[in-house]
């Protein structure tokens, strides 16, 4: 009963209902506040309302069911308040959607633009005792730990750690967002295109530029593809910071090689070629830091992808013959059309990239007996035209009646353009000479057949005849300072054509004085760059490495030689001294690069085992 005898009366416990302690009622009369007599398994009031189970209570052995979903809730209630407000609370776990390309949101009909307004006769050739010196690398492998990256880091250079200048400083927080801020994006790009060509970028820098910067999500059509961009992104983090933070690199590249791995199954409109030039960037990229086995294969897949889609047969005068016999009976796949010359362009120069990385990789990484590949298979035959420089596109430099027809197998049958061809087509003509020098190289045996040595003689005399026509058309080197970015091209151009005449040559130095003479006259001239100052070019292409290793080897050996012969002919005139400053100035131009490239020390050390001085 309920007194009410006044103000202040207290309550009493109905007859025959034992007082109950506070905290002792089940949840449901607690949720109902109604009282409890806190009998077990069931109370007063729940057998008054017949319920299938028995009642909880908060202190029974374990969490009940009302607990556990009022604990869900106040989970659920923390997630939402974090997901509204993600500058104001610490995010917990952060989910990656691998596929964002799958699910893209209605799009905008005018793209908001985030970005301001930027502006001799050839000797007689018989087998003798080769030398021991190869073209071939010391194989390795540079594996590299992959790890998250943690919330709140930041990316921070510093310009007094790294020995190139080019290598700019940027502050970058990373949050585990799908791309970073404009502004970190926008300086790593800019970083990224000082050094892009000479990584095999191909693409109308403007253009990419003021894609990648527009105000939509990553996978947007308008954009370049999320495998692309984050590669630049990537090379540019590479090119700006010291090797102080490995983590936060490795954690850039893992998600771009995930992109990479999945943009072909989307729908972005260009991810055929974004694609293949993401594929050029990492195999540079690989070849630079040193993980050999990945740059090959890298590079094996823009092959197959360039082959694949056609980028060797564009405005081809062949006839293209329909296979018969298949399992699909309709035409092979390739690109749709281009929309615009600037397009056309773009793939013509993807192919010759895709193409250099081919030569590069195949002499730098393999055996002069492996020399070989897919681009050199019986039967496959070349007809895209000469890459232009896409610097000058809009002087409308492919005129559109021009057509292709086995262009490499032209070039290497004693066909050459004006003088006035694209610095782009003279690199990619200097890497085919290369290639082709070091794969007769390695055909060559001291075992050959009269017959097979009559061919080999008659093919390495048409080589020398083409390297040495060719070299008198190059443009010269500038012996001056300058802050022109081709020049790293050129300086490529003249080195490729030098090594080529080196790898044709040097098997015969020992016994033919000519060939000698023509390799230490190559060697001279890629080690003197005469007032050019190297440490401003920032970085330069991997095989640069392989090139000046090249080198260093042809002093080596005649180093070794004039000693030997000094060593039973006291008389005897030497010229070691100069020999020893142009060794130096190999190993000088190899030195400025190997703190930032390890391919480049893999080439340094090379030339250290076989140092005149061990």
């Amino acid at each position: 009963m309920i007194s009410d005898s006044g103000k202040g009366s207290k309550q009493t416990p109905t007859k025959g209902v034992k007082p109950l302690k506070r905290g002792k009622a089940c949840m449901s009369c607690r949720f109902l506040k109604i009282k409890c007599d806190g009998e077990k398994p069931i109370c007063g009031p729940c057998q008054a309302h017949p319920r299938d189970d028995e009642c909880e209570y908060a202190d029974g052995p374990g969490r009940s069911r009302t607990k556990v979903l009022e604990d869900t809730v106040s989970r659920l209630e923390a997630r939402l308040q974090e997901l509204e407000n993600p500058d104001s609370s610490t995010p917990s776990v952060m989910l990656h959607d691998p596929y964002p390309s799958y699910r893209l949101p209605r799009l905008s009909k005018s793209p908001p633009l985030h970005i301001p307004e930027s502006p001799a006769v050839f000797a007689p050739l018989s087998p003798f005792s080769p030398t021991s010196t190869t073209s071939s690398l010391p194989s390795g492998r540079h594996w590299i730990n992959f790890s998250a990256l943690k919330t709140n880091t930041e990316l921070t250079g510093s310009s007094g750690s790294s020995t190139s200048p080019n290598r700019y400083p940027i502050a970058m927080p990373y949050l585990g967002i799908e791309e970073p801020s404009f502004g970190h994006l926008q300086a790593s790009l800019d970083v990224f295109f000082h050094h892009a060509q000479q990584f095999g970028f191909f693409l109308h820098i403007p253009s990419f530029r003021q894609s990648a910067l527009l105000a939509f999500h990553l996978g947007h059509p308008n954009r370049p593809t999320p495998g692309l961009l984050n590669v630049a992104h990537l090379l540019g983090v590479h090119f700006s910071q010291p090797e102080a933070f490995p983590g936060q690199e490795s954690a850039l590249l893992t998600r771009a090689v995930q992109h990479v791995a999945t943009d072909l199954m989307g729908t972005h409109p260009n991810k055929v070629i974004h694609t293949l030039q993401a594929e050029v960037l990492l195999a540079y990229y690989f070849l630079r830091t040193g993980s050999l086995l990945e740059a090959k294969c890298r590079a094996g897949t823009a092959v197959s992808l360039a082959l694949g889609s056609g980028l060797h047969k564009i405005r081809s005068a062949n006839f293209m013959v329909p296979s018969t016999i298949g399992i699909i009976q309709d035409q092979p796949y390739a690109l749709p059309p281009p929309a615009d010359t600037l397009q056309e362009a773009e793939r013509i120069n993807g192919f010759w990239s895709v193409l250099m990385l081919h030569k590069f990789i195949s002499v730098a990484l393999e055996a002069p007996a492996h020399v070989c590949g897919a681009l050199e298979a019986p039967g496959m035959q070349i007809d895209t035209p000469w890459p232009i420089d896409m610097d000058r596109f809009e002087d409308g430099i492919i005129p559109p009646e021009i057509q292709g027809n086995s262009t490499v197998r032209a070039f290497l049958n004693g066909y050459l353009l004006d003088q006035g061809e694209s610095s782009t087509a003279s690199v990619a003509k200097a890497a085919i000479l290369f290639h082709r020098a070091a794969h007769l190289t390695g055909q060559w045996s001291p075992n050959m057949t009269p017959r097979d040595k009559m061919a080999y003689d008659a093919a390495a005399k048409s080589v020398n005849t083409l390297i040495d026509s060719f070299r008198l058309n190059l443009a010269p080197i500038p012996k001056e300072e300058t802050q022109d970015l081709s020049i790293r091209t050129t300086l490529l151009t003249h080195a490729l054509v030098d090594a080529a005449s080196i790898k044709l040559h040097w098997i015969f130095s020992y016994a033919y004085p000519e060939s000698k003479q023509i390799c230490l006259t190559a060697a001279r001239n890629m080690v003197n760059y005469g007032e050019l100052n190297l440490h401003e070019f920032g970085s330069i292409n991997p095989i640069m490495g392989n090139l000046w290793m090249t080198a260093c080897l042809v002093f080596v050996d005649e180093i070794s030689r004039t000693r030997h012969v000094r060593s039973t002919w006291p008389e005897a005139p030497t010229v070691e001294d100069e020999l020893m400053e142009s060794y130096r100035n190999g190993l000088k131009a190899m030195s400025l690069f190997s703190q930032e490239s390890i391919l480049m020390r893999k080439s340094q050390t090379a030339v250290f085992c076989s140092s005149p001085h061990s």
